[in-house]
């Protein structure tokens, strides 16, 4: 039997449908869905390393959704065969406000990015970062990629450019890549006028009301500017 979670609304269920549906559009890979204590924390992969050589950061998506019921699984699963089945138990209520049960999908295949889990505690804050200043950031990285990819790139080439671009750190809020700000506008989470920033060791996490994304530097951020 299939492992199972339920959450308590359709809205939060649309809300999950949404969210994966965006990470798709950025990487149609897997998910990394993690039940423990009474949630669910969902990761995605938005930015990663292709190779000992690739600078590119680490960049995850996450949504924590609280569970009806408690139950314990840590499970790679198909973003497609995801979204279809929440969709699918969404529209089995018939439009009956109640708690929403998803059964997982066949797990999919170990992926590198899954194999990474950020860190729960020992988080500090620093300063926030505004939002439209992240969604500029945003477009002007996917910009510059398009504008340096020449006709018929290789895969490493194209990695390459892509490491350089999202790489670079923000004007004025070095600590953070350009990477972040692409994973928050590609996922939905600028919905607020500002995103709290904390860190611990080499990881930066930006936090919106819906969701996080956690950053992977391969050195610990500089954040005395901001002290």
């Amino acid at each position: 039997m299939s492992e199972q979670f339920a959450v308590a609304t359709h809205g939060e269920a649309a809300d999950l449908v949404n969210y994966f549906s965006r990470a798709r559009r950025v990487n149609d890979a897997s998910a990394r869905l993690v039940a423990t204590g009474g949630i669910l924390m969902a990761y995605v992969g938005v930015l990663f390393p292709r190779g000992l050589l690739d600078r590119t950061p680490t960049v995850l998506g996450l949504r924590v959704i609280r569970l009806v019921k408690p139950v314990e699984f840590d499970e790679i699963v198909p973003l497609e065969s995801l979204v279809a089945r929440i969709d699918s138990a969404i529209n089995a209520s018939n439009g009956v406000e109640g708690p929403i049960s998803v059964s997982l999908p066949a797990s999919s295949p170990s992926i590198a990015w899954a194999s990474i889990t950020p860190p729960r505690d020992g988080w500090k804050r620093h300063f926030g970062v505004k939002a439209d200043a992240l969604a500029s950031a945003a477009e002007e990285g996917v910009r510059a990629v398009t504008e340096a990819l020449p006709d018929a790139a290789g895969e490493a080439v194209v990695q390459k450019i892509r490491a350089e671009v999202w790489g670079k750190e923000l004007p004025k809020k070095k600590a953070i890549p350009y990477a972040a700000a692409f994973a928050a506008d590609a996922l939905g989470f600028l919905d607020a006028k500002s995103l709290s920033v904390h860190s611990v060791d080499n990881w930066v996490r930006l936090t919106s009301p819906s969701g996080y994304v956690l950053v992977r530097l391969f050195d610990t951020p500089d954040f005395s500017d901001d002290e």
